[in-house]
Formats: C-alpha cells, structure tokens, sequence
C-alpha cells in the first residue's frame, strides 16, 4: 500500500466506521449484545451506533434481530455488514439477500453457525455471484457465542486498522505494520519466548503476533477479559496508581500481560516458558520494547 493522499486522510480523521450486524439466530447474538453493554435484549429490536468498547469517536455497531413477517431494518450506508445465520433462516434469506445494503456495502460477511445446512448453501450461491468479491462466508467451528463474538471483531478489525494508523501517525499504513512486526520480532529474542501479540483491549483486537504454539487472536480476547475485570476492580476499590502489569503462572511458562503505558488501551502479551526464561529479565527488556512502539 502507498503512502495515502492528503483527501485520503482527511476522510479517514473524519470518518467514525460504522458496521451494521443482522442478527437472524434464536439466542447466540444476545451474548455480543452484552459484551456491546445491552443487557436483557427483547427477541427483536434495534440498538444503533453503540461505540465499541464504549470509546467515544471508535468504531460504532449496530445490531438488528428482526421479528418475523417485518421488513428489514438496516442502514443504508455503512462500512461493514455482518449477517449473522442460525437454524430456521432459510425462509427469510429472499429478503435478506436482495436488501440494497446486503448488495452495495463495501464488506458484507456472513457468519454462519455449523446447523445453518440449507442456509449455507443459498449464501455460498449468492456469494459464488460474480462481482461480489467482498461478500464472504464464514462457517463457524461451533456454536459458541464467544466464538461468534471474536470472529466478529477480528473483521471489524480488518476495516479500522488503516484509519487507526492514519490518525495516530503521519506514516503509512505499511511503515506503521513493520513497525509493529519488528516490535513483536525483538519480543521473540527474549530468552525463553514463546509467543508474543500487541492487543487492543477495548476491542479484544490482536493488532500484531509473533511465535505459535496457541490461537493467538482468541488468547488475546481472553485476556482482554482479564484486563478489563482488573481495571474495573481498582475502579472499585479507589486505585487511583496505573496498572504495570498482570502475571499468570502456570506449571511451565509464564504469561504476562503488560501495559504499554505510551498507547493507551494496548498491551503486550508474552508468553514465557519458566525452563528457559527470565522473568524479571523479560520485564525489563519489555519496558525497552514498550518505548519503540509506535501506534
């Protein structure tokens, strides 16, 4: 990617992405409404433009669970839509693939849960389509809500990505990935290393990963929990001092999630086998790789 135009990035500051979410399953999507701060969602309604991770001027969501025989609610402009399918949709599919939306947004997915059989097979026809080539399917591996929940953030993160490097940076967006790769490079040269990733914990984002061994996207999502019912208890509490860090022990390694105190609402999360590492040397090298950071 070159370097964007002063237009470009004028559109980009200015710009809130906006992605719109049907929901057409009986229950599963109830789980990410939580997470979105609804709580006791009805069976049908419309939650519209709630930031994500309550971040004023992020990324917005609006989530649509529509009630049977009703015409479709959905915006007409926006930077994403996910349709989500359960079981039982079949019948409202017609409607639901010819809705303006659904044929003109920039990024359509359709998340599709294991059971969604019949469904599966009308959205691969309509996607197969040429001239859809933003029109995805993603069969999910099981019926989880958290697993709906991360798949759904990891697109999301795939549109606000460019413009979070725009706004923070006067780079481009391609000088700003080599510098998150060569970060999470130099964590892997720390004795003992693992695994390694740069998480946004306001959206449970895996922005930059290094190392194997685990799914890295849904430990940073795990992880996000950890950190977020962390801060809310020394919210509680009256602590008013920063959080440095959080260390998880386990019988072979360590896993340590550190703040980065020059970008806020990120951390870097290292894992760290206890044979073969260093802890108080891995905090230290950390803080150095924290100061090179630029996001």
């Amino acid at each position: 990617m070159g370097e964007p135009n002063n237009r470009q990035r004028k559109r980009f500051l200015k710009h809130i992405p906006h992605v719109a979410t049907l929901d057409l399953t009986s229950s599963i999507g109830t789980y990410a409404l939580a997470q979105l701060g609804v709580t006791g969602a009805a069976a049908h309604g419309a939650w519209e433009h709630m930031p994500l991770g309550g971040v004023q001027g992020g990324p917005e969501i609006s989530w649509y669970r529509p009630a049977r025989g009703h015409g479709l609610q959905l915006p007409a402009a926006v930077d994403g839509l996910a349709v989500l399918v359960g079981p039982g949709g079949f019948s409202t599919l017609p409607s639901v693939l010819a809705h303006p939306t659904v044929q003109c947004a920039p990024a359509v997915w359709f998340l599709l849960l294991p059971n969604a059989v019949m469904e599966d097979i009308e959205i691969s026809r309509f996607v197969s389509t040429p001239g859809r080539a933003h029109r995805q399917t993603y069969r999910l591996p099981n019926s989880d809500p958290q697993t709906l929940w991360f798949v759904l953030m990891e697109q999301l993160g795939k549109l606000t990505t460019i413009r979070h490097y725009l706004i923070n940076d006067n780079r481009d967006a391609t000088s700003m990935s080599t510098n998150l790769k060569s970060s999470m490079d130099t964590v892997m040269t720390i004795d003992g290393a693992v695994a390694a990733a740069l998480v946004d914990y306001r959206s449970g984002m895996c922005l930059a990963q290094a190392g194997g061994g685990m799914n890295l996207e849904l430990a940073a999502a795990g992880n996000t929990q950890v950190v977020r019912a962390k801060l809310k208890t020394m919210e509680t509490l009256g602590i008013k001092r920063g959080m440095e860090d959080i260390l998880i022990t386990l019988g072979d390694q360590y896993h340590l999630i550190r703040m980065v105190p020059n970008a806020d609402g990120l951390f870097l999360y290292l894992v760290l086998d206890r044979n073969k590492g260093n802890l108080a040397l891995a905090r230290y090298k950390l803080t150095d790789i924290e100061r090179s950071l630029k996001v």
